[in-house]
């Protein structure tokens, strides 16, 4: 093979790796390799030759990779990325943790809301309503309301901006509530048991007595928001059945005044006592008043009528005639013409007493009602209370729980790891779609 034939290859050969690709032929690989032509038969007339077709293999490593060049000079950017993506703020955050990240205390205390003895009788409608209550007390212990609460009672911005925190954990003490609110929920961990119905709360602070006075706190504000919560309910039951009661009370009260106005007005106790003795009395006198006139009839045949038994039978009839006179005219009234069509008055009164006991009666058997259907309702509701019941009580914490040096520099390297990993896929793309 002659110098300039090399020379020739040699510069192919170069402006092909300029390109990105390795560009080899076999016959350039194997250049001695003597390519063997097929016998002709003797017989047969000679076939023309046709040229040997050279395969060409391209090997394009550079475009796949993209160290192939950079290695033979030096560092590659994708170490150079690895180096600052991955190791470097896995260093940072390990140091972080280890020597400056400020110790976190957590104190946790787990309670259960549960209904009162007696229930609602449906332990499915139990069920719906402890969970309904748990899922309410955790939403409320990462609230504005409870973090509002919670600076009233033991200062939060305080506790949790102090100078001696690490810059990182450290809360700006003019930090506005809501920016308090999202830094209380960085703070604090709720959880709920599915299965035991168990709500966990846990609270970390930077110091085990500043966890455990936050923690105290919140557990009486959320005791306090389930009784509420409570004597809303119960309330809201009770509300139907004391308007109820309150109206029939009424009634009945108007009906017994209209009744003591009725017994003022005829000065009497009781009308219908005192009507029923004067329709007795009158009767008893018409049965001795007609037995008088018999007599008198009957001695008047055969007696003069100067005769003095006639004469004190006449006087007795006129005395029994007259106070069955006074007694007719107490109960029958005359018209102002002077007839007798008018209303008898005691028949007024009576109707008028009547219609009022009738009235009592029915206001009465109301207000009976009402009462007994209340006390039931209250009982109910009384039934129906809810409660938490705290079974761990926050305590003190001896040992910091955070940070976890090993474990959180892990998660650190995987977060970065992670990030280099995507960022390097995503350069390769961009640069294979150029």
């Amino acid at each position: 093979m002659s110098d300039a034939s090399k020379t020739a290859r040699a510069d192919k050969l170069k402006s092909r790796q300029e390109d990105g690709a390795l560009v080899l032929r076999l016959d350039e690989v194997r250049p001695n390799r003597q390519v063997a032509m097929p016998k002709r038969m003797p017989d047969l007339p000679a076939k023309p030759t046709k040229p040997v077709r050279k395969t060409t293999v391209t090997y394009k490593s550079e475009k796949m990779t993209g160290f192939v060049t950079k290695a033979k000079s030096g560092f590659s950017g994708a170490k150079l990325a690895f180096l600052l993506l991955v190791i470097v703020p896995t260093v940072i955050g390990g140091i972080y943790y280890a020597a400056f990240a400020s110790p976190r205390y957590v104190s946790e205390f787990r309670f259960s809301v549960r209904p009162g003895e007696g229930g609602t009788g449906s332990s499915a409608a139990e069920l719906a309503l402890t969970m309904s209550n748990s899922y309410i007390v955790s939403d409320y212990a990462m609230s504005r309301d409870a973090v509002e609460s919670l600076e009233k009672e033991v200062g939060l911005r305080e506790i949790y901006s102090r100078p001696d925190v690490d810059f990182l954990s450290r809360l700006s003490s003019d930090v506005s509530l809501e920016g308090l609110v999202r830094y209380w929920n960085n703070r604090l961990s709720t959880s709920y048991d599915l299965t035991t119905g168990i709500n966990t709360i846990e609270v970390a602070a930077f110091s085990p007595q500043d966890a455990f006075r936050i923690s105290t706190a919140l557990k009486e504000l959320c005791e306090k928001l389930v009784n509420d919560l409570s004597e809303k309910a119960r309330q809201a039951q009770l509300a139907f059945a004391k308007a109820e009661l309150d109206r029939s009370e009424a009634r009945l009260t108007n009906v017994r005044s209209q009744e003591t106005e009725l017994r003022t007005g005829q000065k009497s106790i009781d009308a219908r006592k005192e009507a029923d003795g004067k329709i007795q009395l009158i009767t008893k006198l018409h049965g001795s008043l007609a037995d008088l006139q018999a007599q008198y009839t009957a001695l008047g045949s055969y007696m003069d009528a100067k005769s003095p038994r006639l004469t004190v039978l006449k006087s007795q009839i006129n005395a029994t005639q007259q106070e069955l006179d006074r007694l007719q005219s107490q109960v029958r009234s005359t018209g102002d013409n002077g007839s007798n069509t008018a209303m008898l008055a005691d028949a007024q009164l009576m109707t008028q007493y009547d219609k009022i006991q009738s009235d009592l009666d029915i206001a009465t058997k109301l207000y009976t009602s009402s009462l007994t259907n209340y006390e039931n309702a209250r009982m109910l509701a009384s039934n129906n209370q809810i409660y938490l019941a705290t079974y761990v009580q926050p305590g003190m914490a001896q040992i910091a729980a955070y940070p976890k040096v090993v474990f959180d520099t892990f998660l650190v390297f995987l977060s970065a790891l992670g990030l280099w990993i995507v960022m390097t896929l995503v350069y390769y793309s961009i640069r294979d779609h150029a």
